[in-house]
């Protein structure tokens, strides 16, 4: 879930040097990938249900996104850059799937077989993560 992706950008963003946000939120994607999560679940082959979840987790990303500016509004830019960079293969995987070139492709291939954790259960896999980093954030600004 895209959400996650941007909890650690956010978390990455104000912990990284700005100039190696977009590299380090990048990169960050693919390793977060590697542990198991939500996907694979037959209920998506549907379009109807596959856009729904895909506008869910839109408006959860802004949530963290404020939620991470809260904390952090003197860093809203660097955020806003480390959430988009964690979030961007999502999007290539989304937008750009056969419009691009069969390298590309080819890449998006490798990508989705790293993701040997996709499960239709991996929400409450997604969830535990989502607390953990929105934790780790909160305790970064010093809120606790």
């Amino acid at each position: 879930m895209g959400f996650n992706h941007a909890l650690t950008g956010s978390i990455i963003a104000v912990i990284t040097p700005a100039p190696l946000v977009p590299l380090v939120a990048f990169a960050s994607h693919y390793l977060f990938d590697l542990v198991p999560h939500y996907g694979k679940d037959p209920r998506l082959e549907k379009k109807k249900n596959l856009r729904l979840l895909i506008a869910i987790d839109g408006l959860l990303c802004i949530a963290v996104f404020a939620f991470a500016v809260w904390l952090f509004p003197a860093h809203w830019f660097i955020i806003g850059i480390g959430a988009f960079f964690a979030i961007l293969p999502d999007l290539f995987w989304i937008f750009l799937r056969s419009r691009i070139s069969k390298s590309f492709d080819t890449f998006l291939d490798w990508a989705d077989k790293i993701q040997w954790g996709e499960r239709p259960y991996g929400w409450i896999y997604d969830l535990v993560y989502g607390v953990i980093f929105a934790l780790i954030l909160a305790r970064i600004a010093g809120l606790f």
